[in-house]
């Protein structure tokens, strides 16, 4: 009996010796043939059968195509049971003429007879259920028929799918019964984000997905472990499973392999840790990396959970925050569609549960495609007259009389699904509504149009409620058509709890700029504040904490980076004093006293736009090339050269005024007291000294050498990839070389002492 609690059953006919082999070699667990085509598989441990019940259907490679596997749980001791339950199916249909006797209006079934008091097998009092549903008839007051599926069950996704499945094969067939439609709390959610990107919420097997990218969460050690990593290797094929096996992946990195037999583009691979914060990181660097491959759609699992312990609602929050992070402050032009795809009701939930507390405020919900509303069968209600005249004349005039008077005061209207699409949830109740209190008919016809008929005044108010919706709709696509075009013209910044500018999203974004300013907004992380203008500050709302606030204008060809000021219109370049008290100044100030000791006198920040352009070019070409590569250097000079480094930036043509040891190129040190050297910084007359800052793209490296004019190909056979940049040691470099002056940008001048 013991063993028996392990077990799983499944039904296949004509296995030969080698088909039962694969089997056994799939599922690493002894077979036995129980009676007639039923089989048995049975586990020592119940974690390893439920790893297996998780993915219901499991394909086995056969000599001959693929065998598909559909396992299901039984707690009897033989054969699960092929008698139909017929007293649980009349038990059933009791119950819902009950229901009509006592005008009940809805009613909820748990699936029953799986329990240790009937034992039947899960599929057949499924069965039972949804047949006794699809044979039922309402003739009175009950509407809706709910089917209980607990969450948290081990059965709960078995029983979720054999529900849904049954009842739509009923639907399909036209047995609708009393039915007309089918809705589960399982359904996909779909929500509209910042930027037009559709967030979809999706219940399902990720294996099934067609985006562009699907996102894998992986250890890089273990793949035959059931869950997420192990159906995607199994669909992408050997060949990427393979390349898995042979990756080298630093902690937080997305690891690209190509798609194999997947129907995508590219599979990404990642590695949390079990670790929430770097959940919700990759999240947004998943969605970065799209924007970036030009992905305009991509699949993402329940990263870290299951197998990867952590719980499904500290995943849920961690992967939304993230995706809303980077859909809130990147304006994405390609990323389109991104769905969030679970394969348990628990995580499902969860996922449903944050996304309504997250996106509660920025989102417009989008509902669901050829959204079908449950209404009650319409009732053929018939009145007969009597008519008496003193001629058959009389009576057919009345005839008429009366016919004209009844259908002037009744209508009938059609509503398509486009049409109905607009409505919110309020919307459904009031349009529900007028059924009962106006004596409305309201049905779909074959073509999947509503038509709704009765009194004139009832169908006029649900004219109303459609125009009403459609025309809110209308009016939401527009405000949001003019938040997107706001945020490519203005950028409205927060100052961070950690001295940073953050960008606000596009809702707070424009609800500073209207004329009529909005008293509260909402930053990317959900915290509520209050504005003040003319302070231009911003108040928490719960805490009472202030922060600076602050306007960018954007350039046509050019976004301002969120730590400069603003510029006034056609001026191009300009130097700013950085106050000391700014955690910028702090920041700077800290890098350069890790190594040297000097007085610094003041901290400029230089903002030239045709200089930070050209570099943001290049930093986006490398990044596609060689990924994240800019640091943050020292490069002394002379006072003579200060001016023209700001205007026009650095010049490797001026190599060879202090060194040329690895290259003729421009050179900047790690430590500020290499740069601070008088040798590279010489003193101007009052003794001062200069150093720049800079921001450099040092990418893939290469040793240099006092001859090297232009950095050599990484690989021969591919002369024009060449490496980005040349150090002094590989192992430890302390200076890097660069041979493209927009490789570096001049951010900061240090006047020091």
């Amino acid at each position: 009996m013991a063993e028996d609690q392990h077990s799983l059953f499944f039904k296949a006919k004509d296995l030969t010796g080698s088909d039962k082999e694969q089997i056994r070699k799939h599922f690493q667990v002894p077979l036995e043939k129980v009676k007639d085509d039923y089989y048995k598989i049975s586990f020592n441990k119940q974690e390893e059968q439920e790893r297996v019940l998780q993915k219901k259907f499991h394909t086995v490679p056969r000599s001959k195509g693929e065998l598909t596997i559909t396992v299901s749980r039984t707690l009897t001791s033989g054969v699960p049971s092929t008698t139909k339950p017929k007293a649980l199916k009349h038990g059933l249909q009791q119950c819902l003429n009950l229901c009509e006797e006592e005008q009940w209006n809805s009613v909820s079934f748990p699936i029953i007879g799986p329990g240790i008091v009937l034992k039947y097998p899960l599929e057949d009092a499924v069965k039972a259920l949804t047949d006794t549903i699809g044979q039922f008839k309402s003739f009175g007051s009950l509407t809706d028929i709910n089917i209980i599926v607990k969450p948290g069950h081990p059965d709960s996704a078995e029983s979720y799918n054999l529900v849904q499945e049954h009842l739509r094969s009923l639907l399909n067939k036209g047995r609708k019964g009393s039915f007309g439609s089918l809705a589960t709390d399982l359904d996909p959610t779909s929500m509209t984000l910042e930027g037009d990107v559709e967030l979809e919420l999706v219940f399902g097997d990720i294996t099934n997905e067609k985006t562009d990218a699907v996102v894998n969460s992986t250890d890089f050690k273990t793949f035959d472990f059931e869950g997420v990593c192990k159906h995607i290797l199994a669909k992408a094929g050997p060949e990427v499973k393979a390349e898995l096996q042979q990756a080298t992946v630093q902690r937080g990195e997305i690891f690209k392999s190509g798609p194999g037999n997947f129907p995508c583009k590219a599979i990404l691979h990642v590695c949390a840790f079990k670790n929430a914060d770097l959940v919700e990181k990759l999240s947004t660097d998943i969605i970065c990396h799209c924007e970036i491959f030009q992905y305009k759609s991509v699949a993402i699992p329940s990263i870290c959970a299951g197998v990867g312990g952590l719980a499904p609602d500290v995943v849920a929050k961690a992967i939304l925050r993230g995706i809303r992070t980077v859909t809130s402050s990147r304006n994405l032009k390609v990323v389109k569609n991104i769905r969030i795809v679970l394969y348990t009701i628990n995580s499902f939930l969860a996922f449903k549960k944050e996304a309504e507390q997250i996106f509660s405020c920025d989102v417009t919900k989008a509902p669901p495609v050829n959204k079908r509303l449950s209404f009650p069968p319409c009732e053929d209600q018939q009145s007969k007259f009597l008519v008496l005249g003193l001629s058959r004349e009389k009576v057919n005039n009345a005839q008429i009389n009366l016919k004209d008077l009844y259908q002037a005061q009744c209508s009938t209207q059609s509503f398509t699904a486009e049409e109905l699409n607009s409505l919110t949830w309020d919307d459904e109740k009031s349009f529900k509504d007028l059924i009962p209190s106006h004596g409305l008919c309201m049905k779909y016809d074959s073509s999947g149009s509503l038509i709704v008929s009765g009194l004139k005044d009832g169908v006029n108010q649900a004219v109303r409620i459609i125009q009403n919706s459609r025309q809110n709709q209308l009016e939401l696509e527009i405000i949001e058509r003019n938040k997107q075009e706001m945020y490519e013209r203005v950028a409205w910044c927060i100052m961070g709890n950690d001295g940073q500018w953050v960008r606000l999203p596009p809702t707070a974004n424009y609800r500073l700029e209207k004329p009529d300013k909005e008293k509260t907004i909402v930053d990317a992380d959900g915290n509520t504040w209050i504005p003040n203008l003319q302070r231009m500050t911003a108040t928490k709302l719960l805490s009472g904490n202030k922060q600076t606030l602050k306007r960018l204008r954007i350039e046509p060809d050019f976004t301002y980076p969120l730590y400069w000021d603003n510029m006034e219109i056609g001026e191009s370049q300009k130097m700013v004093p950085l106050s000391p008290s700014t955690a910028e100044h702090q920041t700077v100030k800290a890098a350069f006293q890790q190594t040297q000791t000097s007085t610094i006198i003041k901290i400029e920040r230089l903002q030239n736009i045709p200089l930070r352009r050209a570099y943001e070019v290049q930093k986006k070409n490398l990044s596609n090339k060689s990924g994240d590569n800019e640091k943050l250097l020292f490069h002394g000079t002379n006072p003579e050269n200060i001016n023209s480094i700001i205007t026009n930036g650095f010049d490797r043509r001026y190599s060879g005024q202090n060194a040329t040891s690895y290259g003729l190129g421009t050179y900047f040190a790690i430590n500020a007291n290499y740069s601070a050297n008088p040798k590279y910084s010489k003193p101007a007359a009052d003794g001062s000294q200069s150093m720049f800052m800079a921001r450099v793209l040092t990418g893939i490296y290469v040793l240099g050498h006092i001859d090297m004019k232009v950095l050599p190909p990484r690989d021969p056979h591919r002369s024009p990839d060449r490496y980005d940049s040349a150090v002094d040691n590989l192992d430890n470099p302390q200076m890097f070389v660069v041979f493209q002056d927009n490789q570096a940008y001049p951010d900061y001048l240090i006047t020091f002492k």
